[in-house]
């Protein structure tokens, strides 16, 4: 008997991401975050949600949550799902819930990059805004979008096989990079290929979420650099 294929379920289920569909959506349009004005305060109130009233820390918490609802969604349906329908032109971050917030039946099509769009003209701008008004290295912020777009390999492991997840990563890391607005590839140096999807590698950078964890005797991520 033939091995039995994995099986693809292709649906638009981005809740695991934060991203919900809504009859009205309500919030601050994605474009509108890379208005400095707009950004810094909602960074503030994340800050003011996680207990922390370092500007640095809680723009680096920030930009690891939105990687989740921006990037992460984005590279799952857009990318492994090789899905078209945009969502994305529309939707709003909900600063209470810090959700990103979808029309529930859009039906326009991307008719070009999704990268393009998502990556350089909203990720890489905000990268840029949040480390000089935040204080914090790029180096950091970039880390912590490029464990994003890997958790999302590893976390698909079982629905693509290891030939489809390596095509997406050596699209993530390929030198050229117009498709972030950029020069150069940052994901070349912080999103690191296994053998198997299963382990994810010691970080470069610390993001530190240890300042504000709380729950634990030992308050840094299993992943950090920082931790003994």
């Amino acid at each position: 008997m033939y091995p039995e294929r994995k099986r693809k379920v292709f649906k638009m289920n981005l809740e695991p991401y934060g991203v919900e569909k809504h009859p009205s959506p309500q919030g601050v349009p994605v474009h509108q975050l890379l208005n400095k004005d707009i950004l810094l305060p909602i960074i503030k109130q994340y800050g003011n949600y996680l207990n922390t009233s370092s500007l640095p820390v809680a723009g680096s918490l920030f930009l690891k949550r939105y990687a989740v609802l921006v990037a992460a969604s984005s590279l799952d349906y857009y990318g492994l799902q090789k899905k078209r329908i945009d969502w994305w032109s529309t939707a709003r971050l909900d600063v209470t819930s810090f959700k990103l917030l979808i029309e529930e039946n859009p039906i326009e099509l991307f008719d070009d990059c999704w990268k393009n769009r998502i990556f350089a003209q909203n990720l890489t701008p905000m990268i840029t805004i949040i480390s000089k008004e935040c204080k914090i290295s790029s180096k950091i912020l970039w880390e912590n979008l490029a464990v994003r777009l890997f958790a999302t390999l590893r976390k698909n492991e079982e629905l693509y096989t290891l030939n489809e997840l390596n095509e997406h990563f050596n699209d993530l890391t390929s030198a050229e990079a117009n498709w972030l607005g950029m020069e150069q590839n940052p994901f070349q140096t912080y999103i690191q290929i296994k053998e198997t999807w299963i382990e994810a590698p010691v970080r470069k950078t610390c993001c530190r979420y240890y300042e504000v964890n709380t729950k634990s005797d030992i308050p840094y991520c299993k992943k950090c650099p920082l931790r003994k």
